[in-house]
Order: structure tokens, then sequence, then C-alpha cells
């Protein structure tokens, strides 16, 4: 079955059918030529159209067939907390319990805090409209204090919306994060304006997770007329539970009961099962993206319906340039164009969509080993050094049977920034074995001697312990002279050269 990303794109069509008819209709009235001239001209159109038309459906993003698709990278959590601070969540309806619904929303947000270390929170408000209090923060200080103030008077209005309340939280979020986006929506599930529904489903579609509390009762009671408002009239304030189950349900959540005393452990362990890094090779399967099959079909009518036009002297050429060009097009893999799409992300900081790219890169035999060698440098920016070091492993492994020097700056640069890493943990000795691999690798980088030999000098200047023997003195000197010998061997036989751009450590 042919599905579309883009389905509304394919109204193109009809425009493009009824420009179609007027052209048959008003072709009458023309004056039209003959001979060959005709033809050629009549093919021409026709080949246009049909680049038009494959145009168009690549834009739509057509898909068909079953294929494997990698898990998005997850690193930590960001937690939102949208509270509704209406006047219905003043009601003192939670069982065994003297607390309004908002006293232990609160309570319940407070376990949360303490529970999941090295989150990061944020608070949003919400009344008639939502409001971020707190933006998102590692120190849960400020969130604490925020939520000691915190009552039903924070915000003016009547009624409540809770769709402003969550899209308020869904604007927290920093699109480069790769961490996990959730929101713990604390609310009774009442809501007089706003289309409840649209937030779910914008979150739904970007991915964000809602976990929902639902404080009150499912019996209710009743509000008391406001004493500034002589129209208002008492009402009974019931939690809608059908509500607050299904917008957890939609966004892949769960749904937490507010009057069970095991409400806050519950949400946390779920937290903290999630809070961990997803790996490609999910097995989940998702219909193929075929855009790019009607993009060369595109390109070849467009390419076509130029040369029909053309004199028998110039056919040739433009065959020519056609033919170049479709095979430049098929010689660049998908692999290839997902590296170029991911390095254009990263380049623009925008690490989330760059790791999303790279992940999707590694299904490519070819593309592999310089995809994780970008995983690794983002994930380095990222202040993930662990995983970086990993990736840059699994690089070195995927070129290690290859022959010859094809691959010789990507092993370079997987030891050399594998060293960097190991001498900021001031872990000089791996460090030095890392820059001493890399230079093995290319001889000629001044940068990884440099940094060896300030390696060095760091594991000489450390304290004197019992461990220390000779034999790493010998072994230090062997390397020096290993240096020396590499370094004339190249000078004898090659002309200086400006050494490349380096962005790395700067001494």
């Amino acid at each position: 079955m042919i599905d579309f990303d883009r389905p509304f794109i394919l109204f193109g069509f009809i425009i493009f059918i009824l420009l179609f008819i007027a052209d048959a209709a008003g072709r009458k009235k023309r004056i039209t030529l003959t001979g060959e001239l005709e033809k050629k001209i009549r093919a021409s159109v026709f080949f246009f159209r049909l680049f038009l038309a494959f145009a168009i459906i690549a834009l739509a993003g057509p898909k068909w067939g079953l294929g494997y698709a990698p898990a998005e990278y997850r690193r930590g959590l960001d937690i939102i907390f949208a509270i509704d601070v209406s006047r219905s969540m003043d009601i003192r309806d939670v069982s065994a319990s003297e607390e309004s619904r908002l006293e232990r929303g609160l309570s319940i947000t407070r376990d949360i805090i303490a529970s999941i270390p090295g989150a990061r929170f944020a608070a949003a408000i919400g009344r008639g409209r939502g409001y971020l209090a707190v933006p998102l923060t590692y120190d849960n200080e400020a969130i604490l204090v925020f939520l000691e103030s915190l009552d039903s008077f924070s915000m003016t209005g009547r009624g409540t919306n809770l769709e402003a309340l969550v899209e308020a939280a869904c604007n927290a979020f920093l699109g480069t994060s790769p961490a996990q986006k959730i929101i713990i929506l604390i609310s009774d599930g009442e809501s007089h304006t706003g289309v409840f529904r649209n937030a779910i489903n914008h979150c739904a579609r970007e991915g964000i997770i809602i976990n929902t509390v639902a404080a009150g009762s499912d019996e209710g009671q009743l509000i008391l007329p406001r004493a500034d408002d002589p129209h208002s009239a008492p009402v009974i304030s019931r939690r809608d539970s059908a509500v607050m189950r299904w917008a957890a349900e939609r966004t892949g959540g769960i749904y937490i009961d507010a009057n069970r005393d095991d409400a806050a452990s519950l949400l946390s362990n779920h937290l903290l099962s999630i809070a961990h890094q997803i790996e490609p090779g999910s097995g989940k399967k998702v219909p193929k993206q075929r855009h790019m099959f009607f993009i060369i079909l595109a390109l070849i009518s467009y390419g076509v319906s130029k040369f029909v036009t053309r004199q028998p002297k110039r056919k040739l050429l433009t065959a020519a340039l056609v033919i170049t060009s479709i095979l430049q097009l098929s010689s660049c893999s998908e692999g290839k164009l997902l590296l170029m799409e991911a390095n254009y992300f990263h380049s623009r900081n925008r690490f989330d969509e760059a790791l999303g790219a790279f992940l999707k890169a590694l299904n490519h035999e070819d593309a592999a080993p310089y995809a994780e060698y970008g995983l690794g440098l983002t994930l380095y920016l990222l202040d993930d050094t662990e995983s970086a070091l990993n990736r840059y492993s699994n690089s070195q492994k995927l070129i290690a049977n290859i022959p010859g020097n094809e691959h010789r700056e990507l092993r370079y640069r997987n030891l050399y920034n594998s060293g960097i890493i190991f001498f900021e943990k001031e872990d000089f000795h791996s460090a030095a074995a890392f820059f001493r691999e890399a230079l093995r690798a290319d001889p000629r980088r001044i940068d990884a001697k440099r940094n060896l030999e300030l390696s060095l000098l760091s594991i000489k200047m450390e304290p004197k312990t019992e461990n220390r023997t000779d034999k790493q003195q010998e072994q230090r000197e062997i390397l020096f002279e290993y240096l020396r010998q590499e370094e004339q061997q190249f000078w004898r036989s090659h002309e200086w050269a400006p050494e490349e751009d380096y962005t790395g450590l700067d001494y």
C-alpha cells in the first residue's frame, strides 16, 4: 500500500489536471505548426509535464514496502511539570488525606524531583492560559522554591484551558537536546476552553511523552459561587479520568491516580526506566521512503524535454550532460546522502537531528564507519564522553579489515579524538597510547606529536609511586626514538606543506 508523508501536496495534481484540460481546450484555437517541429514541441511539452508530475509525487513523500528503521538516540530526561492551577484544584477530595488536589499534585512533584537525579526540570502553569514559569534547568532548588510558593492565586482568569497549558510546556523544550522529552500533566482533567485534543496530537507528532497525574475524585465536590461574582452558580467539579487516561495513552505515557500512596514512586520508576540510550536495530519496521526514485524520474523527464528540441549537433552534448548527472546522482548512495544531511545538522548545532541522521546512515555499509565517527564527535560535544569513545572504537572496528590507506584520515581521527578525551579525563597513559597509534596511522601530523609529548610530560609530572618502574622509562625512550625515525623518514622525502586546519586542544 502506498502512503505519503505530505498527502496534501497531491492536491497539486488537481491544478495540474485543470491546466492540462485548459491547454487541450485552447489548442484548437491556436495556430498549429506542421512537420517535424510540431512533433518536437509536443514531445518536449509531454516530458516537461511528466517532470512536473514526478516532482509533485516526490514532494508528497511516497512510501511503500517495509524496512528496518533505527531508533532515535536519547540520553537523559527533560521533564516539564504542567500544573493546573484553576479554582477546581483547591477542592479537598483526595482520598485519605486533607490535601487539596493541587497540594497533592505538588507533593508528588517534589518526590519525583528528589528521586530522579541528573534530569532537567521545568514548570509550566495554566488556568485560562498557559505560562512557562521556570525554564529547563539542572538547578532542582529553583524548581522546589517555585513549587513552595505555588497556589491557585498564582494566575488570574476563569476556566481551565488544558490546551494552552500543554502547548506552553511543549514550547519549553530545546530543539538541540538529545534528551527524551516528557511532560507530567497534573490536573483534574476538566477543561472549559481550548481544544485539548489538538495539543495532545501535537505532542504525539513531536515524540513528546505525556504522563498524567489525575487529582481529585470521580464523585467530585461542590464548588460554591464566587463572592465577587454574583452571576456565578454552584457547580460540581469531578475528575475526568477518561480524558487524562487518553492523553497518556495517545503519547505513550502512563496514567497515575493521584489518590494512590505510591503514585510518586510508580511514576519515578517509569521515568527511570526510559532514561537510557536507545540503540539502533530495535527491529521496528516502517515504510520505506521512495521519493528518490521519483526525483530521478523527474530529472530524466526534464532532460529529455530539453533534449528533443535540440539541433542534431547539440543532442550529443545534451545527452552526455543528462547521463553524467544521472550517474553522479546514482553514485551518491543513500548512506552518503544521510551523512551529508547529518553533517549539515551538525554544523548548525542541531545535534538531535544530526544524531538521528547518523543513526540512519549506520544501516548502509559504505557509510557506517563515518556515521560511527560522526556519532562520536556529536556525543563528545554533548559531554557524553563514554559513548563517544565507544563510537570511535566501533568506527575503528569497521575499517580494521579494509586494506590500504583509503580510510587513513578516519583512522587517525578516531585515535586522535580518543586521545583528546582521555587527556581531558587526566588519564595521561591512555591518552599517550592513543596519540602514539594516531601517529602510526599518519606520522605527518604535528598536532598528534605535540599532544603526545604533552601527555608524556604530564605523566612525568605526576607524583612518583612505587608502581613506576624502569621499564616504563625504557618504553618512553623507545617511543621517542620511533617518533624521531618516522619524522626523519618523512621530511627527507617531502617538501614542507602548511599544517592542516585543526580545532583540537590549543596549547
